[in-house]
């Protein structure tokens, strides 16, 4: 007979994944990243490419230089990163990354609160999904 507290295999997945996001994640790395554009010259343009510079670099500082976690971690952070698609100061786009990190932040914080009541709904494992892939679009 298996043990009742077994979870299914998705399941398991999913608190793993909520459990991985609680450390050193994205949001706070959003976080990071709008203090240092608000810091340093913020009067001065940002473009694409420091974007993605950016990312790499906290990304790397976060999880090592050139591991899975570090790879992972910068293409949540720049699924995460607004576009920069006109012109745009650095303190305006950090402005930008701080909306986006506490909305991200929120919907885990949601998502995690109704996975972890009572019966695991479809719903509940829905946003929490959501929270995870789709966080620059729900961001805005």
């Amino acid at each position: 007979m298996s043990d009742p507290t077994d979870r299914a295999q998705a399941e398991e997945a999913l608190r793993r994944a909520a459990t991985a996001d609680e450390a050193a994640t994205a949001p706070r790395l959003l976080l990071d990243i709008a203090d240092r554009l608000t810091t340093i010259r913020p009067a001065s343009p940002i473009l694409p490419p420091r974007r993605a510079a950016l990312a790499l670099r906290y990304a790397t500082d976060a999880a090592g230089y050139d591991t899975p976690s570090s790879h992972t971690l910068e293409r949540a952070l720049l699924r995460l990163m607004p576009t920069i698609d006109r012109p745009i100061t650095r303190g305006e786009y950090a402005l930008l990354l701080r909306k986006a990190a506490g909305q991200v932040a929120e919907l885990h914080r949601q998502a995690a609160a109704d996975y972890g009541r009572g019966p695991r709904t479809a719903d509940a494992r829905n946003a929490l999904a959501h929270a995870r892939t789709s966080g620059n679009a729900a961001a805005r």
